[in-house]
């Protein structure tokens, strides 16, 4: 089986397959992955509890959850300036 390759956004290595396979959306190596954590994470995840109860009704009955991922681009580049300040100290 071949497994798909891809560069860290951040810092153009690249990234391990294996976390591709655990995390096919990841755009970032571990070590960055790590980092951006104190800016809220590579992902911002919502959930919408779905309600079941009809149109109109004060009584309210809930179902599932729903969620959904997005990318925190905030985050990503508060990373990559970062990353930039840190390469031109070095």
């Amino acid at each position: 089986m071949q497994h798909e390759t891809r560069p860290c956004e951040i810092c153009k290595q690249p990234i391990d397959p294996e976390r591709i396979e655990a995390v096919p959306e990841t755009r970032l190596c571990p070590e960055h992955a790590r980092q951006i954590q104190k800016h809220g994470g590579e992902f911002i995840v919502t959930m919408t509890q779905e309600r079941t109860s009809k149109a109109g009704s004060m009584k309210r009955n809930y179902g599932s959850v729903s969620t959904s991922k997005t990318r925190n681009l905030e985050a990503l580049q508060r990373l990559r300036d970062d990353y930039e300040r840190e390469k031109a100290r070095s």
